[in-house]
This record gives structure tokens, sequence and C-alpha cells, in this order.
């Protein structure tokens, strides 16, 4: 648990998106235990929303999409401040 952990706070600071492609749910037993770890407080929440899952290759583009997007407007709304 404790390379996950430094993954997840290596990915964050970097302020990239993970995609998961989730085939017939192959990686629930992955994402549980990214569940538990912010429940008992080894993950941050924030840490844990880098990824971005579906179960289709059409869904999970069109969801990085969205939140590239957003973080670039976000990006972008922050410096025209």
């Amino acid at each position: 648990m404790g390379h996950l952990l430094l993954l997840f706070i290596f990915i964050s600071t970097l302020n990239i998106q993970v995609g998961l492609f989730n085939v017939d749910g192959y990686f629930n037993s992955l994402l549980s235990l990214f569940d538990k770890g912010v429940e008992e407080g080894f993950i941050e929440n924030s840490a844990r929303h880098v990824m971005v899952i579906a179960d289709t290759a059409i869904e999970l583009i069109k969801k990085m999409e969205v939140r590239y997007i957003r973080q670039n407007m976000q990006f972008a709304n922050l410096h025209n401040a």
C-alpha cells in the first residue's frame, strides 16, 4: 500500500489524469483498494480523483476530454483574474 500511496501523491502533484479502461469490471478490486485507502486515510480524496474510470473506450475518452477542458478553464480563470 505504501508504494500505491506514493504513486498517488506523485501523480496528484503533476495535475494529470490517469485513464482506467475497466473492461468487464476487471479493475474493480483495485478500485476498492483505492477507496479503502481513502477511507482509512492513506490516500487523499483529491489524489483518488486523478483516476478517470470508464467501461468503454469511447466513454473514457469523453470523460478525459471533459476533465481536460475543465482543468484548463480553471487554469485560465486563475490567471485572468
